[in-house]
């Protein structure tokens, strides 16, 4: 029986002669009830150890190729499944499900993204979808990690809570008590794999098919398609100089997801009255409101501004991000809430997921308890304080405020320039981008809204490239 074998390959001799073998039964080569060549005789013939052939025979047997036995030998299985190699499809074989509600989330967020999707051939990119990450970030995390790795102990490796590993819930504990004014315990937190799967597990938890749920617009599409995803209805809050206008919500309404210390995209802060309007339905109409802090840590005017939860435990949900703090390739986040939501969303974390992978959460741990996250969040926020300024600078050197309202001027990490009605985002933006100037529009964020404008972040663009952006977006658009 003769078998090709390529000496100079990687591929182990054994294995090519299993795959030889099995070529030969596809083509008919060999046919059912063939008895192979003995394992002696072929590795005479191969010039190779008869163990190597053995291999080859029993890793045949093991898959179901060939069957042995005293009297018989090594035969071919009789069988006609082994006579051609089931054809490829490009698609699958049954008709999958219709899901409409996810067709058309999975759409909206391919518009979305396609919309923010960084121009990296442009000179000039103010993308606002994420933080500056540099060597300096990069070093004091493998730090953090490889203190980590050093005060791992083997039973860290086995399996944990659902709610997370303690350590990293205790250092984020201390850290909301001081810096967010939010007291709780350890078991009042879940860790999850980022904002998105935070908001999943708490749709699943506190709602049903058909329930009403209240969403910024403009505001972050992540949500709603969410919510439109599990087959919530929407109900579309619009967004004013003091954030969601909190009087047109029904009374039915079950869920309020807001950002209310950074409104994204809009990026006013909410006003108390507001705050108080929004605490008083929730209160009222019994329904939970979920608190979105994806960037709070980024004000620039006085300290992060106080939480709902720490007003109204009871009815807020709170969702602490580390993507745009840190970097969205850390994927964590903390949900906090009353210790009896919390234990559901912890149940339902340990039926789909049960756990998250440690080697992010140990390194978190570390870079909190190394004092790390408090020296790093202090650094960059006066990068960016600095990038803030030259953004604000240029744009009221160059009379944008003329064109554009501006809103966001204080906190988080882009501003946003509204234009009329009748603003053409994307003219506006494809001739930015022939100036080699990256600039992104309003409207992917908007459900019903109809306002337009753009967005500049700065986050990741010095000063000088700043106001060099700035000043060709001035000859752009004719200001």
């Amino acid at each position: 029986m003769y078998i090709h074998l390529d000496r100079s390959s990687s591929t182990p001799l054994w294995q090519q002669i299993v795959t030889g073998i099995i070529q030969k039964i596809h083509t008919k080569t060999l046919n059912p009830d063939d008895q192979l060549t003995p394992s002696r005789v072929l590795a005479q013939e191969l010039n190779v150890s008869r163990s190597t052939v053995q291999l080859a025979y029993d890793e045949l047997l093991a898959r179901g190729y060939v069957s042995t036995s005293r009297r018989g030998g090594t035969k071919v299985i009789s069988s006609d499944q082994y006579a051609a190699s089931p054809p490829r499809q490009s698609e699958p074989p049954f008709a999958l499900p219709v899901r409409p509600h996810f067709d058309e989330a999975e759409k909206q967020m391919d518009h979305w993204l396609s919309a923010n999707q960084f121009h990296e051939k442009l000179e000039i990119d103010f993308r606002h979808q994420e933080p500056a990450i540099d060597e300096h970030f990069q070093n004091i995390w493998k730090r953090s990690l490889l203190k980590a790795l050093q005060r791992l102990d083997m039973k860290d490796w086995g399996y944990s809570s659902p709610h997370g590993l303690w350590e990293v819930r205790s250092e984020i504990r201390q850290y909301l008590s001081v810096e967010r004014g939010i007291e709780i315990e350890e078991d009042q937190m879940v860790l999850t794999g980022g904002t998105q799967q935070a908001i999943d597990l708490i749709s699943q938890v506190l709602l049903k098919k058909g329930d009403m749920v209240a969403v910024e617009d403009p505001g972050f599409p992540g949500a709603r398609l969410s919510f439109l995803h599990r087959e919530m209805n929407i109900h579309p809050a619009a967004v004013d100089e003091e954030g969601m206008i909190v009087d047109t919500l029904p009374e039915r309404t079950k869920l309020i997801a807001v950002t209310p210390s950074h409104q994204r995209p809009t990026g006013v802060c909410m006003s108390v009255n507001r705050r108080q309007q929004l605490l008083q339905f929730a209160v009222k109409h019994q329904s939970y409101i979920l608190e979105d802090d994806f960037d709070g840590d980024y004000r620039y005017h006085g300290g992060p501004l106080p939480s709902l939860f720490s007003e109204a435990p009871d009815h807020v949900i709170y969702i602490l991000s580390f993507s745009k703090v840190l970097a969205p390739g850390i994927r964590l986040a903390a949900i906090i809430g009353s210790q009896a939501v919390v234990k559901e969303i912890a149940a339902l974390q340990s039926l789909i997921q049960r756990q998250l992978p440690i080697m992010e959460q140990i390194t978190l741990a570390s870079f909190f308890r190394e004092g790390e996250f408090n020296r790093y969040v202090r650094r960059m926020r006066q990068v960016y304080k600095k990038r803030q300024a030259a953004m604000m600078h240029a744009l009221l050197t160059h009379h944008f405020d003329k064109h554009f309202d501006l809103y966001g001027t204080d906190t988080g990490l882009h501003v946003f320039l509204e234009g009329t009605p009748d603003f053409d985002e994307k003219g506006s933006i494809e001739a930015a981008k022939a100036a080699g100037v990256g600039i992104y529009p309003l409207s992917p964020y908007c459900y019903e809204s109809e306002r337009k404008g753009l967005l500049l972040g700065f986050a990741c663009t010095d000063e000088d490239m700043i106001q060099e952006g700035v000043r060709r977006l001035k000859q752009t658009f004719c200001i």
